[in-house]
């Protein structure tokens, strides 16, 4: 299911050369020849002209720069006329945003736009597509236009040296530049910053500093104890493979969420309400941004497997003390046969209640005593 995505990228190449291209970047100049766009000839340069058409657009901007002036104008043109004289593709990406998303997020108001905040967020797309894509002889311009219902930035980039034969850029590529248009103009870093707060600094260290293993919680929750016995009991020989994400994990993870379900219940019942709720929210920004509700439940997904993941990795270390421990017993002549190993701890058991015994009897003699001591002072007080 989609629905109308905040940001959406169109992408396009044209490669001077054969007939055949030709044909191909004429088809487009034919299109920014139009009547309401200014005279162009069959050159890079001229994209320009319809750029930074004043009936459209406040002008162009660079990299460096968010307005141009005539000298620098022309220094664009040359750049782009000798990156096409030495056979390099002209990319044209088209960033185009639905007004009520720009509205949404504060870039659109009262039909004023904050155009440095889209030159900016134009410029941090464009820079990482370009560093993914290792295109670092690029040259790029772009212009934000308004001519039509949808406020849109054209970009256009060449390289200057070491050109690329192909012109098809990873689809990846494209994704990233239009994350950073969302993620540069709706900055979202503060809430996810709380949702990964709650599983590393409140869940995790939580589960860090308290051992399920422990007295109270055999008396208070003993199936949390009963569970984590099960998955000790059934873990793999190999200890290399107790992290969550290996392979001899798998046949466990399940046992392990549930584990890890049980303990946010009886400790982090409303934090975790709480948590859902911001998760919630992050994908509904996702779904409208994006228009894509696949990709909004896969953030969703791959946020709570980070949760499972880390407090699992979590409950894992306390197992691997727990066999340390085991193994330091076993070291020290701690017998091993369960039939020894219970009249051990039978031993150990009538031990205690002999020392407990013993010091009840000696508190009874010292009872006994204290009361023949005090008869005798009587006796004597009275002459006895």
């Amino acid at each position: 299911m989609r629905e109308t995505p905040g940001v959406v990228i169109k992408s396009k190449f044209k490669v001077p050369g054969t007939k055949k291209k030709s044909r191909r970047y004429t088809t487009y100049l034919d299109y920014i020849n139009r009547p309401d766009a200014k005279d162009s000839s069959e050159q890079f340069e001229t994209y320009h002209d319809y750029m930074e058409d004043k009936t459209k657009s406040s002008g162009l901007f660079t990299r460096e720069d968010d307005r141009l002036n005539d000298e620098k104008r022309r220094a664009v043109r040359d750049i782009f006329k000798h990156a096409q004289e030495n056979g390099s593709i002209l990319w044209q990406d088209v960033i185009s945003f639905d007004n009520a998303w720009l509205r949404e997020t504060g870039v659109l108001h009262d039909d004023l736009v904050d155009e440095k905040r889209l030159i900016q967020a134009t410029r941090n797309a464009v820079d990482s597509m370009l560093q993914k894509e290792k295109m670092v002889h690029a040259y790029w311009t772009g212009a934000v236009h308004y001519n039509t219902d949808n406020i849109h930035v054209h970009v256009a980039i060449v390289e200057t040296s070491h050109m690329r034969k192909r012109g098809k850029r990873k689809p990846k590529s494209i994704e990233l530049m239009k994350s950073k248009v969302i993620h540069s103009l709706a900055d979202r870093t503060k809430e996810q910053e709380k949702l990964n707060a709650f599983i590393r600094d409140e869940l995790v260290a939580h589960k860090r500093n308290k051992k399920i293993q422990t007295l109270p919680n055999r008396f208070l929750h003993p199936e949390l104890v009963r569970q984590f016995k099960d998955i000790y009991e059934r873990l793999p020989e190999d200890k290399r493979q107790w992290r969550y994400n290996m392979n001899g994990m798998q046949p466990l993870r399940e046992s392990l969420d549930r584990l890890t379900d049980r303990y946010i219940d009886i400790h982090f019942k409303s934090e975790f309400q709480a948590f859902n709720e911001r998760l919630e929210q992050e994908v509904s920004f996702h779904r409208r941004s994006y228009g894509d509700t696949e990709k909004a439940e896969r953030y969703q997904v791959t946020k709570r497997q980070d949760l499972y993941a880390r407090m699992g990795n979590a409950i894992l270390s306390e197992m691997r003390d727990l066999s340390k421990e085991q193994v330091t017993c076993e070291k020290n002549g701690a017998l091993k046969h369960p039939v020894r190993r219970a009249f051990n701890q039978q031993k150990i058991f009538n031990e205690s209640m002999y020392r407990i015994e013993r010091h009840m009897n000696d508190e009874f003699e010292h009872l006994k005593n204290q009361r023949a001591f005090e008869q005798l002072e009587r006796d004597i007080e009275y002459g006895k």
